[in-house]
């Protein structure tokens, strides 16, 4: 910021400090954000704990996840069988019973970013998994 004169530099610190003001009392402070993400991780792992093999897995995910209570946001869930292992190595496959697992190889080397391309390695007869 040594280009600009001395008053645009106080101003735009002086506004800087007022838009992280505002976040915080929209958003809450940097602090609470990460409890409140921390406590979703809690949750999600005690979830882990106590759920059934053949049971589905729910994951809170968005805005919501990552700590951010903004008014009139959605609830974003993800929902997944625990009997599904999405692997990113072949090696990796065998620390699995395939008998009852279903392996997904994930593999974005040719993807563009945030996205990758998966692959059923075993057979399933779940119908929401061989339609993917």
């Amino acid at each position: 910021m040594e280009s600009f004169p001395v008053e645009i530099y106080e101003g735009l610190q002086h506004m800087s400090e007022s838009v992280f003001v505002g976040l915080c009392e929209i958003l809450g402070t940097s602090q609470q954000v990460a409890l409140r993400r921390e406590t979703e991780d809690i949750k999600d792992m005690m979830k882990r704990r106590l759920i059934t093999y053949d049971e589905n897995i729910e994951m809170l995910s968005g805005s919501q996840r990552e700590g951010f209570r903004l008014e009139g946001s959605d609830l974003d869930y993800m929902f997944w069988p625990n009997n599904n292992r999405v692997i990113m190595d072949m090696s990796q496959s065998e620390y699995y019973n395939t008998a009852n697992t279903a392996l997904i190889l994930s593999d974005s080397s040719e993807s563009p970013p945030g996205f990758t391309l998966l692959q059923l390695l075993t057979p399933t007869t779940d119908r929401y998994v061989q339609s993917a």
